[in-house]
């Protein structure tokens, strides 16, 4: 069955299972909302379908070229970028009272049939209760569905289960690229190793981590 635009849907992302709606639903964010027991003003991070799709709109330093981009989100990251920046149409209750979006891509299957569905980036959270640990077996996840959000797109991949169990590290930078860690993810080292690239001729220690 077709997600529609205010359709809520459950699927698997690289670290654990996910929760979300298409960007241009305040009824689909409001239940995912509802479904989590969160605040409605805590922003949600915004999936894009490809890197290109995040590189084509916003504006980046010359920097923080698509190459760098794509290797980047392969690394189980999330970018926070300021919301000022963005070349598309952020609906104002979409980000709280942040002037932050944080934006992440996959590439994958499922992103990609999702996407072709409701022709638009799409809101995606963690699977949990808030304050609850992300969930990362695709039991536990239908359990979730079947309890809490029976009116969920339950969406399977072929690779069930392949997930890494560890939230994505979080990184939010300033178009300056002044930038701050906010959560560190499993692969924070070849993350930071991939940051150097983006500061050229300066030393490792000279850069704040």
């Amino acid at each position: 069955m077709a997600i529609k635009t205010d359709d809520v849907f459950i699927y698997p992302t690289d670290t654990v299972w996910g929760i979300g709606c298409s960007l241009n639903s305040s009824i689909g964010h409001a239940r995912i909302v509802e479904i989590k027991k969160t605040s409605k003003n805590k922003p949600l991070s915004i999936m894009f379908a490809s890197v290109k799709d995040i590189y084509n709109n916003f504006h980046f330093p010359e920097e923080m070229t698509l190459v760098w981009l794509e290797e980047f989100f392969k690394l189980e990251t999330t970018l926070g970028y300021p919301l000022k920046a963005s070349k598309i149409k952020i609906p104002k209750w979409a980000t709280g009272e942040s002037h932050y979006l944080s934006v992440r891509s996959l590439e994958t299957e499922v992103v990609r049939s999702i996407y072709q569905d409701i022709q638009a980036p799409f809101f995606s959270t963690s699977l949990n209760l808030t304050g609850s640990a992300p969930i990362i077996s695709t039991a536990e996840a239908l359990t979730f569905q079947q309890k809490l959000a029976p009116d969920a797109h339950f969406i399977e991949s072929n690779k069930q289960d392949d997930l890494s169990g560890s939230s994505s590290t979080i990184i939010f930078f300033q178009e300056n690229l002044d930038f701050e860690i906010k959560r560190e993810g499993r692969k924070i080292e070849e993350v930071k190793n991939h940051l150097m690239k983006l500061f050229q001729g300066k030393n490792k220690n000279e850069i704040n981590f």
